[in-house]
């Protein structure tokens, strides 16, 4: 009896190329449906992050249009704060350095380029000029370290207005000078942080953008 050759006992190419088809199919199908779920999820995620990102883009643009777009030593923009270490403003008695009050004639230009932006000003609630006072545990905050703190932030904030004139008489009700304790762990307690805080506005916005998925 003579062999027979392997291929004769393979299938036919009508029905694997119908398997193959099929087969097609059914994984496009899967990842039609997996892009879908991902995609709503993914759409909602971005509604909310997209008020905030605009937000902080604003202040990350008009930091870099007054100090330039390298990295700059003693200031770290992040998000919606700027962190400034207080051996570039303060000498060691605790007054303003000239170079100090040059530093904060920049900032505070940046405060006033953001406030007379109607649209930038309508996020923005307050700027919080504060440093962080440690925490002693069972002692709380030294009362001496919290007052000479809250001194120099005020401090400050005179310097801005005093840069800037318009930003003080039309914009000073955006302003406030703090000292907070300092959490435990927590980072860049010993730096001088200029926090702008978005208003409700801000949060409206984030809220209208999600309401549409909730439909």
């Amino acid at each position: 009896m003579k062999n027979r050759p392997f291929w004769n006992y393979l299938p036919s190419a009508g029905p694997v190329l119908s398997f193959i088809l099929i087969g097609l199919v059914l994984l496009s199908a899967l990842l039609y449906y997996r892009a879908v779920k991902i995609q709503r999820f993914l759409e909602p995620a971005l509604a909310l992050s997209q008020p905030r990102y605009e937000f902080s883009k604003s202040i990350i643009a008009a930091f870099q249009k007054e100090f330039g777009a390298n990295p700059v030593r003693g200031f770290q923009p992040r998000m919606s704060s700027i962190f400034v270490e207080p051996s570039l403003l303060f000498s060691r008695d605790g007054t303003l350095k000239p170079s100090g009050k040059m530093e904060l004639a920049k900032l505070a230009r940046i405060f006033l380029s953001l406030l007379q932006d109607e649209r930038t000003r309508s996020d923005i609630s307050l700027v919080l000029i504060m440093a962080r006072v440690p925490y002693y545990g069972t002692q709380g905050v030294n009362a001496a370290e919290r007052a000479n703190a809250q001194l120099a932030m005020g401090l400050m904030q005179d310097a801005l207005f005093q840069s800037e004139p318009e930003l003080g008489r039309k914009y000073a009700a955006y302003f406030a000078a703090a000292a907070l304790p300092a959490g435990l762990h927590e980072t860049n307690a010993d730096m001088v942080e200029f926090r702008i805080v978005s208003s409700e506005l801000l949060h409206i916005e984030v809220m209208q953008k999600l309401m549409k998925y909730m439909e």
